[in-house]
C-alpha cells in the first residue's frame, strides 16, 4: 500500500515550520494561533478514520489547555490521554496480544517514572495518578503498533513518548532552552506519521 500525502497535510507541514520559526523568533501571538490550527489541519484528511480523527480532535484541546497562560495541566494531559486511548483501538492491522516486545516498552515505562520520580512527588496526587495513568496508555499505544507491522505508525508513536518525555522532563525537572522546539518538532512529527497512515484510503 501507497503512502499518500494530501494537500492538507502539505499544508499543515508548512504551518509547522512557521510554527518552529515562531518559537525560535518568539512570536506568541502567531504560536496561540497556529498550534491548533495545525494540529486541525493534520486531523482532517483523517476524517474517514473516525477513531483516529477524534483522537486528533481532543489533541487539539489538549494543544490549546497546554498553550493557555493558566494552569491547565491537568485538563491537558487528560485530553490527550483519551487521544491515545482512541488511537490505541483504532490501529489497522495490529493484533491485540502480548509478546516479547512488550519488555522495551515497560522498562520504558520504569525508567521514565524513575526519573521523574523526584519532580512528580512534589506535585498533588491528582497530577501524580495522571502521569502513570498517561505513562501507561501511551506505552500500550506505542507497543500497539509495534504489532501493525507499519513502519511509519512504529516512528510515530515512538515519536509521541520522546516528545512526552522531553515534555515531563521540562516540567517535572530541568527545563532548558530548547525543549519547546524539541517537543514540538517531535509532536507534530508524530501526529502527522498517525494521520498518514490513516489517511491512505482518504487521500
Amino acid at each position: 500500500m501507497t503512502l499518500k500525502i494530501s494537500s492538507v497535510h502539505c499544508a499543515a507541514i508548512v504551518g509547522i515550520a512557521v510554527y518552529l520559526l515562531a518559537i525560535v523568533q518568539q512570536w506568541t501571538m502567531l504560536k496561540y494561533l497556529l498550534k491548533p490550527t495545525v494540529t486541525l489541519l493534520i486531523a482532517y484528511p483523517t476524517k474517514g478514520s473516525s477513531g483516529i480523527f477524534w483522537g486528533l480532535l481532543f489533541s487539539t484541546l489538549g494543544d490549546i489547555c497546554l498553550m493557555l497562560p493558566y494552569d491547565m495541566f491537568v485538563p491537558g494531559l487528560l485530553s490527550f490521554l483519551v487521544a491515545h486511548i482512541l488511537y490505541t483501538v483504532s490501529f489497522r492491522n495490529a493484533p491485540i496480544s502480548l509478546s516479547w516486545t512488550a519488555v522495551p516498552f515497560g522498562t520504558y515505562v520504569a525508567v521514565m517514572m524513575t526519573a521523574l520520580y523526584p519532580g512528580i512527588v512534589k506535585e498533588e496526587m491528582v497530577v501524580q495518578v495522571g502521569v502513570v495513568i498517561y505513562m501507561l496508555v501511551i506505552s500500550v499505544m506505542a507497543y500497539r503498533a509495534s504489532l501493525s507491522g507499519n513502519a511509519m505508525l512504529v516512528i510515530g508513536t515512538l515519536l509521541f513518548c520522546l516528545s512526552d518525555s522531553i515534555l515531563a522532563w521540562d516540567k517535572f525537572l530541568h527545563s532548558y532552552t530548547w525543549c519547546e522546539f524539541g517537543i514540538m518538532l517531535t509532536y507534530y512529527a508524530a501526529q502527522l506519521c498517525i494521520a498518514i497512515v490513516h489517511t491512505v484510503d482518504n487521500a
